[in-house]
């Protein structure tokens, strides 16, 4: 029987875990800011990784029953499954806004469903954690922090691929603006991700030996060994600042020298505009005169390009008010604005039915139509077995027609434009297919329109922000956003956020872009021709060696006693 104090130990671990877990989600984007610390969440899941370790040392048995065999991953799987769950649910715990105040789903079903998300999700990654407990404990230590890494990224990349996928907030993007950004154009977020875990268990193991060791050692004669064990602990301290601490003035200098000589199109102006109209009225009457205003914004507008936000008009294209395309037609056909176009968020039709799509509209009319590929479950396509919860709901327009993968980029004004949606993205690998269309043909430009309104102002609309930031990093290409209520931004090819509107505030963006010419980024070039299956590969087949070498030595072991 458990006493007190075991039972209050557990709980205090459980509770730490809870705290690291809700302290990484601050650490991958501050709320109201959007700022990143990489540090602080290597330093979060550093403290995963000592639970991890504790975990392999107390639970290890040589019991060779079933009973035995559970023993020995249960703590683990429980210690990883708390950190996600407390993770995960913090994330995207805004999803909450959209089921219960625009969607009408009672309150008690909306949180339900959340943590049920969470919960669910949790699972990818408490059996990696359990894995490395196994497979890490007769590992040297450096083959250890890589495969913390590796199984990280395993876990990361079923959440985003697997079931339609949702790869919201993966931990990657809490460097965004630490010395691990400069490695994103070459390897992506998960990848970036993968190395800031292998960093905390790197973190984990100092915090272990020093504890262990340190008195015992640097109290020590100096001897050879000695030495050597501190200038280990020096060596690896410093690779840890270095990777993981914010530096950015040596960040921006070191982009500067990368990007001398690079090609830019000619100046683009822009406005991008932000109708800040609520979701509960959108798709009513005071919605539909609410799109007046944008049809003036445009009619207004002095610049080039035009961009309005996901579903501006929130209606068939054949329901919006007589003549309402043909005044903006009209108005480019004039000679002092034939040069310019917009780029229009409406409802397309095909023949499966209605997309949300995005319009290129210019004195010809009509020259451009991109439709959304990757829908959002519920809110855009009903998935199997479940419309019985979407009934319970009272969300429009929730099954839109998937438009195709590999659709062509909007050239206009000597730029090459590769359009996103909304959720889109967060699919990196997706996105950078418009960059393998042909050599020469790569976009120079990315534009994406969003509507957030259905998520409430917390939280939701810094990480999508920073999600465009993290693809003009993986791409090289300067990131146009329009949304409805924020965040309606200029980000340049580095990352950097040029102009922004307040959030849910109605204005408009105005600003001047160049494209970036040339060959697409190394993952560009690998992840739009094969997805990520390469870093499928390389996770799990270093993880398989890790376990093969783990039992191989389990049993060397075993066969000297």
């Amino acid at each position: 029987m458990k006493t007190n104090k075991v039972i209050f130990t557990n709980a205090l671990n459980y509770f730490i875990l809870v705290i690291a877990g809700v302290v990484q989600t601050y650490a991958t984007c501050s709320p109201y800011t959007g700022e990143t610390k990489g540090w602080l969440q290597i330093v979060c899941a550093a403290v995963l990784c000592c639970y991890l370790e504790r975990g392999t040392l107390k639970e290890i048995t040589t019991d060779p029953t079933k009973e035995g065999f559970l023993k020995k991953w249960q703590q683990p799987f429980k210690y990883g499954y708390v950190f996600a769950v407390s993770w995960l649910c913090s994330t995207f715990w805004w999803i909450y806004i959209s089921l219960h105040t625009y969607g009408g789903l009672p309150s008690v079903m909306a949180v339900m469903s959340v943590a049920f998300l969470g919960a669910g999700l949790s699972f990818y990654y408490a059996t990696v954690c359990a894995f490395y407990a196994g497979a890490s404990r007769n590992l040297p230590k450096e083959l250890k922090w890589l495969l913390f890494g590796a199984l990280w990224t395993t876990a990361e990349l079923a959440r985003g691929e697997w079931f339609s996928g949702f790869p919201w907030g993966a931990v990657g993007y809490a460097q965004l603006d630490s010395p691990l950004k400069l490695l994103a154009p070459y390897i992506g977020v998960y990848a970036v991700g993968a190395i800031a875990m292998a960093l905390a268990s790197l973190l984990n193991y100092l915090f272990i030996t020093l504890r262990k060791h340190a008195y015992k050692t640097w109290n020590r004669e100096n001897s050879c060994v000695t030495r050597i064990q501190k200038i280990k602990w020096l060596v690896a301290l410093g690779i840890w600042g270095c990777l993981s601490l914010p530096m950015i003035s040596v960040i921006e200098g070191l982009e500067e020298f990368r990007d001398n000589g690079e090609v830019l199109t000619p100046v683009m102006s822009f406005s991008l505009l932000q109708g800040n109209i609520g979701q509960d009225i959108k798709y009513g009457v005071q919605g539909l005169k609410a799109i007046n205003w944008y049809r003036d914004k445009i009619i207004e507008a002095k610049t080039d390009w035009i961009i309005t936000p996901e579903t501006a008009a929130p209606v068939l294209r054949t329901q919006l008010p007589k003549d309402y395309l043909n005044q903006i037609i009209e108005h480019f056909k004039q000679e002092e604005n034939n040069h310019k176009a917009v780029l229009i968020g409406l409802i397309g039709t095909d023949a499966q039915g209605y997309t949300n799509s995005a319009e290129g509209i210019n004195a010809q009319g009509e020259v451009f139509q991109y439709s959304k590929h990757h829908l959002v479950p519920f809110g855009e396509f009903i998935p199997p077995w479940f419309k019985w919860f979407t009934d319970l709901m009272h969300i429009p327009l929730g099954s839109f027609t998937r438009g195709g993968i590999d659709q062509p980029n909007w050239e206009w004004g000597g730029q090459r434009v590769a359009v996103n949606i909304c959720y889109e993205d967060v699919f990196g690998e997706e996105i950078a297919r418009s960059f393998t269309q042909g050599e020469g043909s790569e976009p120079t430009v990315m534009i994406n329109i969003s509507n957030i309104g259905w998520f409430g102002p917390f939280l939701a609309v810094e990480q999508h922000l920073n999600a465009s930031r993290m693809r003009a990093i993986e791409m090289h290409r300067p990131m146009l956003r329009a949304t409805n209520t924020g965040a309606t931004a200029f980000v340049d090819q580095n990352g950097y956020v040029k102009g922004l509107l307040p959030k849910y505030t109605q204005g408009v963006l105005v600003g001047e872009i160049q494209g970036v010419l040339g060959q697409a980024t190394m993952y560009a070039k690998w992840s739009g021709r094969y997805g990520l299956k390469p870093l499928w590969l390389v996770c799990v087949l270093y993880s398989l060696i890790c376990l093969s070498i783990s039992r191989y030595t389990l049993k060397k072991i075993a066969f000297n006693s």
